[in-house]
């Protein structure tokens, strides 16, 4: 076993992957790198150690793959990691199929084992499908009390009673069947529009929109709007959430970039939106039209 003193945990990028994979065939396995992943290394002297992907699937977090060198174990390379999985979750619900053996460390970060039944179907699909390969796994979940995901239509009333919490007074309420008119074109376009549910009530909600597009080889991009969190549920990390949910979905829907405005230019929004993983690199203009005076 080497001696690990320092342990640094980032997001892998195009240049890692050739070191990616040669770790993972060191553990027998090939390794997947897909459109809506996002792979976190672990690195020890600049030598890459661990790895683990955080997968977004049917509107699921999956954390998969956590692999560590065996000359490098027992050292908290795997915790690290994980850590960095965490920060990136904020308050998002997600699961994990670890062996039995790695139930404690999982738990480190608020995964608990579920009944099968109570996971997506995929994921219980998976878990079989390991089990007759004599991979014996667990399902386990990590909630908060929050969950998020897309808003179903019949939800639609509870996410305008939020969106009306906040827009100016003078500003005409719309008719319940133009809201769902509107809703079919942001889902029929590839968008959704995200709350985040605590039990049964909406505390949060935004909207993606897809746009299409002629440039980048027609490659759509997103537009986020109406980022929204009741005031008491503020500084829970919840709002992050929402937007990682909105990044992953512009992913998933191959848009070459996901964009937002915001008049607010204090640090502490902009600190928001940079840990949500969006950056203020770009200068935008708009012209509002027919804005209510």
């Amino acid at each position: 076993m080497k001696i690990v003193s320092n342990i640094k945990t980032r997001v892998a990028v195009d240049a890692d992957l050739p070191q990616i994979q040669e770790l993972y065939a060191i553990w027998g396995h090939a390794f997947a790198y897909l459109l809506n992943d996002q792979t976190f290394i672990a690195e020890v002297n600049g030598e890459l150690v661990g790895a683990i992907r955080l997968a977004f699937e049917d509107s699921s977090f999956v954390v998969r793959s956590l692999f560590v060198h065996q000359e490098f174990r027992g050292q908290g390379i795997a915790n690290a990691l994980l850590q960095k999985v965490e920060m990136e979750l904020g308050v998002a619900e997600a699961y994990c199929l670890p062996f039995p053996d790695q139930e404690k460390l999982f738990s480190s970060i608020g995964f608990n084992p579920v009944d099968g039944l109570t996971a997506p179907n995929f994921l219980i699909s998976r878990k079989e499908s390991l089990h007759e390969n004599s991979q014996d796994v667990i399902i386990m979940k990590r909630s908060t009390g929050v969950e998020i995901r897309p808003v179903p239509a019949k939800d639609l009333p509870l996410a305008m009673d939020l969106i009306y919490e906040f827009e100016f007074p003078e500003v005409k309420k719309l008719r319940e069947n133009d809201v769902r008119s509107i809703y079919s074109k942001i889902i029929a376009a590839g968008g959704a529009v995200f709350g985040a549910y605590r039990g049964s009530t909406i505390v949060g909600t935004c909207t993606l929109n897809v746009c299409a597009n002629l440039s980048w080889s027609g490659r759509p991009y997103g537009i986020v709007e109406n980022i929204i969190v009741t005031k008491d549920e503020r500084g829970k990390g919840i709002g992050k959430s929402l937007l990682l949910f909105a990044r992953r979905m512009a992913e998933s829907k191959n848009c070459y970039k996901v964009a937002l405005m915001t008049k607010q230019d204090d640090p502490e929004t902009a600190f928001f939106y940079r840990s949500a993983g969006f950056s203020n690199d770009k200068i935008g203009y708009q012209n509002r039209l027919n804005e209510a005076e």
